[in-house]
């Protein structure tokens, strides 16, 4: 948004009045203590929803940010920051007007520097004098953060991110929702009917001895794809945890840098659209790997069978991937729950909620994000 304020900027002014008229879609304004926020930009990425804004949109949400049912987090107090425009001026209040305190119900014995304490909680982010120069490509720069560098991943921006200073090269880390379906479908599709086919000729043997083996039949196909996505959905769940979220020791540079262009990045600025879903030409080479070690393990049509539910079941995750971000699922629908799952993984619990599309592989594994209690 054009009128965010630099660090450097006197802040403006704005009367009780003037903030609330911005309360739609197109302009919407908060208020955090005196503080003015025009959060905008931000209605779409809300875990909630937009609804859940709009409804205190022009009003104090202090409140909501304490408490219950969700106290946001540092991270989610540190990214508010970004959308400050100026503070509230108390002398345009009249006297018969309902006062903050007021509305927010906060006991008299809750002091000004309290409040105000509170409110610093949210650091701005400032580019001149952030640990790494935004003005350049972030890649080679990030292997040097050392001890500091998981602090600093784990502290999201609004922003967007150049990784390479090569045109050819920072082409390649950015892809659009849509190239994922469109590449990877067609070949779902077309291995779904080979497999298919395969079987139906009745000469894959799946054996158990030397001397016992089993008929894969045809009929089978459908139960071997739908086991070939929850084989997917296990491996989503190991390479988030331990490939993503691998903690790279503090003196190795290369390592740092691997792990940043991986996945560091998007944690970093998770609502840069561009990088939400894995660039095809990179995702073939893994996906050839995964194909391969199937057609070893397994005789042909079952391997094969395995590795298309697999590959849908990765297309389904970049997809719901995307959506946790971008979309605005119906409140106690699944995908709501998952939305606000993954949200608390960014903002919260970076060592928790490594499922995308289910959590169902973090209770086994003990990494379930906890409820809040009050």
């Amino acid at each position: 948004m054009n009128n965010k304020m630099s660090p450097s900027v006197s802040p403006r002014f704005f009367s009780e009045k003037e903030v609330s008229k911005h309360c739609t879609k197109d302009s919407c304004w908060v208020l955090l203590g005196t503080r003015v926020y025009d959060v905008t930009g931000f209605l779409r990425m809300h875990p909630g929803g937009e609804a859940l804004i709009l409804r205190r949109s022009g009003k104090d949400v202090s409140r909501e940010i304490e408490g219950p049912p969700h106290r946001h987090s540092e991270n989610a107090r540190r990214w508010m920051e970004q959308y400050y425009i100026g503070e509230l001026d108390k002398d345009s209040i009249d006297e018969d007007t309902e006062t903050l305190r007021q509305r927010k119900k906060i006991p008299e014995s809750t002091t000004e520097e309290e409040e105000t304490s509170a409110i610093n909680k949210c650091s701005k982010v400032n580019e001149e004098t952030d640990l790494v120069d935004w003005r350049k490509p972030l890649a080679w720069q990030v292997g040097y953060l050392g001890e500091k560098y998981d602090t600093w991943v784990h502290q999201p921006v609004d922003r967007p991110i150049r990784l390479f200073e090569n045109d050819f090269f920072e082409a390649n880390t950015k892809t659009s929702w849509y190239m994922v379906p469109i590449v990877w479908m067609p070949l779902v599709i077309y291995l779904s009917w080979y497999c298919y086919s395969f079987l139906a000729q009745e000469r894959t043997r799946l054996f158990i001895t030397s001397d016992y083996s089993i008929l894969v039949h045809k009929y089978s196909f459908p139960f071997i794809f739908v086991l070939g996505m929850f084989l997917w959905s296990f491996m989503e769940y190991c390479i988030h945890r331990f490939v993503f979220h691998m903690r790279p020791p503090a003196h190795n540079y290369y390592l740092i840098t691997l792990h940043f262009l991986l996945h560091g990045q998007h944690h970093k600025s998770p609502f840069d659209g561009s990088r939400l879903v894995f660039p095809p030409s990179l995702a073939a080479i893994v996906i050839g790997a995964f194909y391969l070690i199937l057609r070893q393990l397994f005789p042909e049509g079952l391997g094969i069978s395995l590795f298309v539910g697999g590959l849908c079941g990765y297309v389904v995750y970049d997809m719901i991937h995307y959506y946790l971000h971008y979309g605005s699922p119906q409140k106690g629908s699944y995908l709501y729950g998952l939305k606000a799952y993954h949200v608390k993984h960014h903002f919260e619990h970076q060592r928790a909620g490594f499922g995308i599309t289910t959590t169902f592989w973090d209770y086994p594994f003990n990494t379930v994000i906890p409820e809040q209690t009050f």
